[in-house]
Formats: C-alpha cells, sequence, structure tokens
C-alpha cells in the first residue's frame, strides 16, 4: 500500500479527529492552536492605531507594513510547533511503533502530518493575507501561500529531526521561532541584509520589499527564496531519516 493511501478522505478525516482529541487533552497545545489565528487578526484590528501612534511618536509612516511578514509567520511556526509536538509525543508514548509495523508505516505518518500541517496553514494564510493585503498583488499572495505553509511543515518535521524527546522539543521550537522575524532583516538598506538569505523565512520581507531598496530582480529574488525552501525540505527530510 502507498504511503500516499492515508490521504484517502476517511482515513484522514480519522486521523485529523484522533489529533483533535490529542490537542484537546493538552491546555498548551490547545492555546498554541489558538494564539495562531491571533497575530493577524490582532495586526487587523490595532493597523490603524499603530500607524498613528508610530507617526507620532518616532515620524514613520505605515510602521505596521514591517509587522506584516512577522504576523504571516507566526501561526505557521505555531501550527508546526504543535504538529512536530505530537508527532515527538508518538515517538515517546509508543503509537509510532505501532504504526511502523502497519502497510501505512512511519512514512505514510509523516505524510498525513505534512498534509494536515500545510493545509491548515495555508487556511490560516489566505485568511491572514485577506485581512493585512487586501490590495496586494495576486502573485505575491500566491507566493506568500507557496512559502508560509512550507515553513510550517519545516517547523514540524525539524522537531522529531532534531529532538529526542518532548523536553528537547519545546526547546528545540524555541529556537525555530526566532526565524519569524528574519523577514526584518530585509529593512536595511545595506547588500550585507542578503546573508540572511540562508534563513528561509528572510525571503518574505525580501517579496514584500521591507526596505523599498530592492538590491536583486524581483524574478532573481523569486528564485532564490524558492531554492533556499527546496534546499531545507531535502536537509530535513535526510535528517528525519538518519533519526529513524
Amino acid at each position: 500500500m502507498s504511503a500516499f493511501a492515508i490521504l484517502a478522505p476517511s482515513r484522514l478525516a480519522r486521523l485529523i479527529g484522533a489529533d483533535a482529541r490529542n490537542v484537546g487533552r493538552d491546555p498548551m497545545l490547545i492555546m498554541a492552536t489558538v494564539m495562531s489565528l491571533i497575530p493577524s487578526i490582532g495586526l487587523w484590528l490595532g493597523r490603524s492605531a499603530i500607524d498613528e501612534t508610530a507617526l507620532h511618536a518616532v515620524g514613520v509612516a505605515a510602521f505596521s507594513s514591517y509587522a506584516v511578514p512577522v504576523a504571516l509567520l507566526l501561526p505557521a511556526f505555531m501550527v508546526g510547533w504543535v504538529s512536530g509536538f505530537l508527532f515527538l509525543e508518538d515517538r515517546d508514548d509508543g503509537p509510532l511503533m505501532a504504526i511502523e509495523v502497519t502497510p501505512i508505516g512511519k512514512l505514510g505518518f509523516m505524510v498525513y502530518r505534512v498534509a494536515a500541517t500545510a493545509l491548515i496553514t495555508a487556511a490560516i494564510t489566505v485568511l491572514a493575507a485577506q485581512l493585512l493585503m487586501p490590495d496586494g498583488d495576486l502573485w505575491i499572495k500566491a507566493l506568500i501561500l507557496l512559502l508560509v505553509p512550507t515553513n510550517a511543515v519545516l517547523g514540524a518535521l525539524v522537531l522529531p529531526a532534531v529532538a529526542r524527546n518532548k523536553v528537547e522539543g519545546m526547546a528545540v521550537a524555541k529556537l525555530i521561532n526566532l526565524a519569524a522575524v528574519a523577514p526584518l532583516l530585509a529593512i536595511l538598506p545595506s547588500p550585507f541584509r542578503l546573508i540572511g538569505g540562508i534563513v528561509p523565512t528572510y525571503w518574505l520581507g525580501e517579496w514584500l520589499n521591507l526596505s523599498r531598496t530592492a538590491i536583486l530582480p524581483t524574478g532573481v529574488s523569486i528564485v532564490l527564496g524558492i531554492l533556499v525552501h527546496v534546499a531545507a525540505i531535502i536537509v530535513i527530510v535526510r535528517l528525519n531519516r538518519r533519526a529513524g
């Protein structure tokens, strides 16, 4: 049986229901799930007040635009953390060992987790992009819809690849969350800001033109951003294979 058979609607529904029950038993996971909706909604509601305050205080217009990439990415890391933590929980408590001997196997289960993480994050991203970028170009929204769920998946897969248990997973998650502010490096006018390009999330700041000073042509920036994400996926998949 193919690992992708786990994506059959009936199986997918049962697995999502089981994960929802697991999340519902842990207040910390519930909070992370709920909090994934707050950054974009909070920024949308307070945008005018933030811009007005910043303009009077520091003379910066449209200050909230600098918070847009962070608000778009935070849900990805929260959803990714919940998914990765559930994977660690399954590995620590034993279910993953039982799944490994089924026709679907560990790979199939990982396919499910990746798909569920991407779909949930994509739904949140569509809402967030519409709230925070109502007049944004369609191609930018399409790139965001590609990039943000990909980072949620990367965040979910990093935990089982690097952390040996749930305690280590908490520490790793704190480090991963720093990537949510990497797009802000694109504010710098210096070409040296491109050093931040080794972090996949950085490219969101370039695509949103935070510094208003483009260093690379748009097409080159898009290609480089996609290539960095592909490279990150390859590295993390290999780390997961080594972790077993």
